[in-house]
């Protein structure tokens, strides 16, 4: 356990350092002159943040960003559970299904083979 949770981790840290080394690049390389951001009706340019402002915008932008991975990669796995536990379930059913067709058969051939079957001589107990 200790091993998954230690492998876990050091991939959150690696995809987390991968997409803020990304969100930083394109921080820096791409114009930012006219994006612009409006919360409650007040318009902040993305141009016009300075020191601090800088860094909180890029630490949101790679939170929000690991959320998302994270979240789809959880929705991935839940969903394959999900479609594996379907397929088990249609299989069962159809396994359960051909028992109930089948075994009319099976109790006649059973009965058969215990008319035709070669029993073993009744051997006579020894009275004391």
């Amino acid at each position: 356990m200790k091993s998954w949770s230690r492998a876990l981790a050091i991939a959150l840290l690696v995809l987390t350092l991968v997409v803020a080394v990304l969100i930083t690049m394109a921080w820096f390389s791409l114009p930012l002159d006219g994006i612009t951001v409006t919360v409650e009706g007040q318009t902040f340019s993305l141009a016009d943040l300075r020191g601090p402002q800088v860094a909180v915008g890029l630490c949101i932008a790679v939170a929000a960003v690991v959320v998302a991975i994270v979240g789809a990669l959880i929705m991935v796995v839940v969903g394959l559970a999900v479609g594996v536990l379907g397929i088990a379930f249609g299989l069962l059913t159809a396994a359960a299904s051909l028992a109930v067709v089948l075994s009319p058969f099976a109790l006649i051939a059973w009965l058969l083979w215990r008319q035709f079957h070669d029993r073993p001589a009744p051997v006579a107990a020894r009275q004391p």
